[in-house]
């Protein structure tokens, strides 16, 4: 059997566009002009709510264009910081976007965190939540926000000319948290 022989013209037109199709989409697959050499930078691997620390699993190493970054200063070490606001898959972490280390990132300006133990009829609180903080049957703070639950207690955020009173009032035993909507 001989080989089938493709005619000449039409050997011609497939490799011109052939070479028309690579010049048209070559362009997109440079990096940009101008991008510069690879940066490792720290990426958020996975969706973090706003208000949550910063796990290991939740970042990872990732080589970028220079000339892709953002401006703003990226952040080092990420992990162990809060999340001030909601961070997607693929964005560079940058330090602008994390809070301190701990709850101090949650705490709203002039306000203290006290630890109200847990006692019964404690509704089940989670962080961001709102909570009126009652003492001696009456409430003493309104909407305190729920900044952490452990199998102690609960922190709030309370503002500071009531944090003494609270504080006494916890020291005491006469504190409790109502759920507020």
């Amino acid at each position: 059997m001989s080989p089938t022989r493709i005619p000449l013209p039409r050997l011609l037109v497939a490799l011109g566009l052939g070479l028309a199709t690579f010049l048209v989409v070559r362009p997109a697959l440079a990096p940009p002009a101008g991008s510069g050499e690879l940066v490792e930078v720290v990426v958020v691997a996975r969706p973090v709510s706003g208000g949550a620390t910063l796990v290991a699993a939740d970042v990872q190493a990732a080589r970028l264009p220079a000339g892709v970054l953002p401006d703003a200063e990226p952040a080092a070490a990420p992990v162990g910081h809060t999340a001030r606001v909601d961070l997607i898959p693929g964005e560079v972490v940058l330090a602008a976007r994390l809070g301190p280390r701990g709850l101090a990132a949650l705490l709203p300006a002039g306000s203290r965190a006290l630890a109200v133990p847990r006692a019964a009829g404690t509704p089940p609180l989670e962080p961001g939540h709102r909570a009126d903080v009652l003492a001696g049957g009456r409430v003493v703070v309104p909407g305190a926000s729920v900044l952490a639950v452990d199998d102690s207690g609960t922190t709030v955020a309370v503002p500071e000319p009531a944090a003494p009173s609270v504080a006494e009032a916890i020291a005491a035993g006469a504190v409790t948290l109502s759920l507020a909507g």
